[in-house]
């Protein structure tokens, strides 16, 4: 019997999968290739931006996005091709987001209040 998968995640750690995955890529060379951009999905970035400002550390009604965070918003975890918050931040930074460091933890985040 199969083991319950609770994310995406547990699909990229699950050996049967990767194993499988490996035999329907062997032979096809350059016929298909997967990206680190194949993670990233636009319309998320979109979303924010739609409904957040950049803002700084104690703006009113400012929330704290920090790695955990944007990682989990986005289901953004490193896989085998890299992280693909790289990629994410990078978008929010295009939108003018940008990452400070807190004041209050020193970790670096992104500042963001809903519109």
């Amino acid at each position: 019997m199969a083991k319950k998968r609770k994310n995406l995640q547990d699909w990229d750690e699950d050996e049967e999968v990767q194993a499988k995955a490996a035999k329907l890529l062997e032979g096809n060379g350059d016929q298909f290739q997967v990206h680190l951009s194949d993670y990233v999905i636009p319309a998320k970035v979109s979303a924010f931006v739609r409904d957040y400002d950049p803002c700084n550390e104690g703006d009113p009604g400012y929330e704290q996005f920090d790695d955990g965070r944007l990682r989990e918003v986005f289901k953004a975890y490193v896989c085998g091709l890299g992280d693909p918050l790289r990629l994410y931040i990078e978008d929010l930074q295009m939108a003018g987001f940008r990452m400070d460091c807190s004041l209050a933890t020193g970790e670096p985040c992104i500042f963001a209040r809903r519109k």
